[in-house]
């Protein structure tokens, strides 16, 4: 019994449990039918689908609320869109805003044979600075900044008219054949000094009226050929150039830089598909699926009802008080603004019709993290995203960022001085620049009142100088502007044409108008005070006697 009863557990012991059949082991089909064999492989592939597609929808989760919260922790318009719906809903401010929005999109008129007065925005007299010895009767100003943002959405509108012709690729793109490719246009350029003048003759200022005179604003295609510049020009690659430019830039004086091999790279590479995929979409929230840890930039599109933009601050603008702004932001993606821009392009989009203007940035921090987390900006423009000092980011310490501005033909930007030392590339396209010293500050029509939207800025469209003396299209001018501009046209100043692949350095203090000759890119990036100045063209000591304190 014993014994038997051994050998059973023994034979228990060592006899191989019966297993269920699909723990079985596979003999690869000898001993069984194909059928259980499929059945796996189905279950396994099912099982290996079920796995992929629930972590492609955790990453998609993940993606999109990290994403999010970056952009909204990063971008000034995904604050300001909720102060903007709070202000203007159902507000007495929102006419206007309508208004605005289905303005008509042509504004043609008949020329002055019998007909009519062509249309253009006149300065608003409540809005300008006192003239000089004059007492301010301006409007009392909002001390407090407001919950208010001036923005619009179209993305639910029905096609605008200018869309129907628009280039839809960017291969398509076309300028009309009458208009001027400033990247190719005829230039002269001075002959190099080899030292800092210890006189007044560089740069060499003329009136300001004079120079619009000889090339008017808004004519674009009818500049000087050859086209004079006046600015030094130093070419990067050659190390004595730029020992005098390090010469000229510590002496607060302007001029420009050539051949810099990383802007080159990137004159290349910013086509509007590339730019176009590394910005985020400000109207829709979409992010980047297929790359969901990719850092996309921020941008957002202004609008203005003609060619003219002219900065100010929203949170203290007050249309009941003030009349509509210069211009507001709408939730165009960057792909919309450049269809627009090359459409402006193939028309010569008139100055009188509606412009549009992308603007983007990153933050100084951007260049203090890895640059894994760095956007294409500061990718593509290491010179100037660097936390080591180069020559166009010579103070890092005090280094604000970068800024870009992407302008469509005849934008211009009203005329105004940056604090910091700027470095100004330009990366696609060309820009006017019209550089007046700090000086110049009393002749511009600068407004000085600090708790005015526009404080330090001016809202003189320098265009209108040529219709002082026209009896047709100045005659309805307000008598404000008019006087104004009558002092403005004899502000020292100088033009210089950037195009793509150049450099301008802005001293300090120095005012700055600009317009853009046609679709193109610009970046800047500005390295600290330089409060001294210039002896002959001045410094910070000229532009706070002229605007006050905090200048």
């Amino acid at each position: 019994m014993i014994t038997t009863n051994n050998n059973t557990t023994r034979q228990k012991k060592t006899t191989k449990p019966q297993q269920p059949q699909y723990y079985q082991e596979d003999d690869g089909g000898a001993e069984k039918g194909d059928g259980r064999r499929l059945a796996r492989e189905r279950q396994h592939f099912l099982s290996t689908l079920l796995l992929f597609f629930g972590f492609m929808f955790l990453l998609l989760i993940y993606s999109r609320s990290s994403q999010h919260r970056a952009a909204k922790e990063k971008s000034w318009l995904h604050k300001t869109n909720f102060y903007h719906n709070q202000r203007l809903k159902g507000s007495k401010e929102d006419g206007w805003l309508k208004d605005w929005k289905y303005a008509g999109e042509h504004n043609e008129h008949e020329e002055e044979d019998g007909g009519k007065e062509e249309m253009y925005r006149w300065s608003d007299a409540r809005l300008l600075p006192p003239l000089p010895g004059q007492a301010d009767k301006s409007m009392p100003l909002e001390e407090e900044p407001q919950r208010r943002h001036y923005r619009i959405d179209r993305r639910r509108d029905p096609p605008m008219a200018w869309e129907a012709y628009a280039d839809e690729e960017e291969e398509q793109h076309m300028m009309h054949p009458d208009a001027i490719d400033y990247t190719k246009h005829d230039y002269t350029y001075p002959t190099l000094l080899t030292s800092v003048p210890s006189t007044n003759n560089y740069p060499p200022l003329e009136p300001l009226g004079d120079l619009l005179q000889r090339w008017p604003q808004d004519e674009l295609d009818t500049p000087p050929t050859p086209f004079v510049e006046q600015l030094l020009h130093f070419d990067y690659q050659n190390s004595e150039e730029m020992k005098i430019a390090v010469l000229f830039r510590n002496a607060e004086l302007p001029f420009k830089i050539y051949n810099i091999p990383e802007v080159d790279l990137a004159t290349k590479k910013w086509t509007d598909d590339y730019v176009g995929k590394e910005f985020h979409d400000p109207g829709s929230g979409k992010n980047d699926l297929f790359h969901p840890m990719k850092v996309l930039a921020d941008g957002h599109a202004d609008e203005s009802l003609d060619n003219f933009f002219s900065f100010y601050k929203p949170d203290l603008w007050s249309v009941p008080k003030m009349g509509p702004p210069p211009s507001i932001s709408n939730d165009w993606s960057y792909s919309k603004w450049a269809s627009h821009a090359r459409y402006a392009d193939k028309v010569k989009l008139p100055h009188n019709q509606r412009h549009f203007y992308w603007q983007a940035g990153v933050p100084r921090e951007e260049r203090l993290q890895s640059q894994k987390y760095w956007t294409f900006i500061s990718r593509d423009l290491p010179s100037f995203s660097s936390k080591d000092a180069t020559f166009f980011g010579f103070n890092p310490k005090e280094q604000k960022g970068i800024q870009c501005r992407f302008g469509e033909r005849g934008v211009t930007a009203a005329t105004h001085y940056d604090a910091g030392r700027n470095m100004v590339v330009m990366i696609k396209g060309a820009k006017r620049y019209i550089l007046s010293p700090p000086i110049a500050c009393p002749k511009l029509g600068i407004v000085t009142k600090k708790h005015h939207p526009a404080w330090r800025h001016s809202l003189l469209n320098f265009g209108h100088m040529n219709f002082l003396d026209d009896d047709v299209n100045g005659k309805s001018m307000p008598p404000e502007e008019r006087a104004w501009l009558e002092i403005a046209k004899e502000a020292p100043s100088i033009d210089t044409v950037l195009k793509a692949g150049e450099v301008l350095y802005i001293p300090s203090h120095w005012f700055h108008y600009i317009t853009s000759l046609q679709k193109s890119a610009q970046c800047n990036t500005r390295s600290g005070r330089h409060k001294e100045g210039n002896p002959h063209f001045g410094g910070h000591k000229d532009v706070l006697a002229c605007v006050g304190g905090g200048a």
